[in-house]
């Protein structure tokens, strides 16, 4: 690739590719700049260093999650905007392992307030599907928190291998998890008319 074609989307997407196959320990400018075939030296027009590229990277990740869910979601709410919620939150953690464990587990969200507030946009998808249900903040907060604690549980249990019984798939209990979860939101909540 000539140095005119590079760019920040190239890069963050090359990073992904370099994540997603062999762990985030591989995301070195070396790595990226040769998968580009580029110097690595050209990176850094881009990105001052590797926390920086890192950085872009799960920012990139979580834009990505939060326009998906909204995509998928488009002119649904309910308890069937719960389940897809659930269920396509679920298969993108999934469908991209080692970028799920650094987005989640590479980053102090407290310290990196411009993270913190994409990580936010992702969050409220789920809150403005609770919100119906609901008469006060605290309610969808807790309500979204138990929601999001059986995702990312089930996602981690499964990233570590710990649900892997062969009479029992993960991606079964999971849908019985989660639409069971669902049954119990909306039954907690009341649906506001306006």
């Amino acid at each position: 690739m000539q140095k005119r074609n590079l760019n920040q989307q190239r890069i963050i997407e090359t990073a992904a590719q370099i994540v997603n196959e062999t762990g985030a320990a591989a995301l070195t400018f070396s790595n990226v700049a040769n998968a580009l075939g580029v110097r690595p030296q050209a990176l850094y027009a881009y990105f001052g260093n590797r926390e920086q590229l890192k950085f872009a990277l799960i920012v990139s990740f979580l834009d990505s999650l939060t326009k998906n869910l909204n995509t998928a979601l488009v002119g649904i709410s309910g308890e069937q905007g719960l389940i897809i919620y659930g269920s396509e939150l679920h298969r993108s953690l999934l469908a991209e392992p080692n970028l799920t464990k650094l987005a989640f587990g590479g980053i102090n969200y407290q310290q990196e307030s411009e993270a913190g507030q994409h990580l936010h946009q992702l969050v409220l998808v789920l809150d403005r599907l609770l919100a119906p249900y609901y008469d006060n903040d605290r309610e969808v907060i807790a309500q979204a928190r138990y929601l999001r604690a059986l995702i990312f549980g089930y996602v981690q249990n499964e990233l570590w291998g710990l649900f892997s019984h062969p009479d029992l798939s993960a991606n079964t209990t999971f849908n019985e998890a989660l639409t069971q979860a669902v049954t119990n939101i909306t039954k907690e909540g009341v649906v506001k008319h306006g």
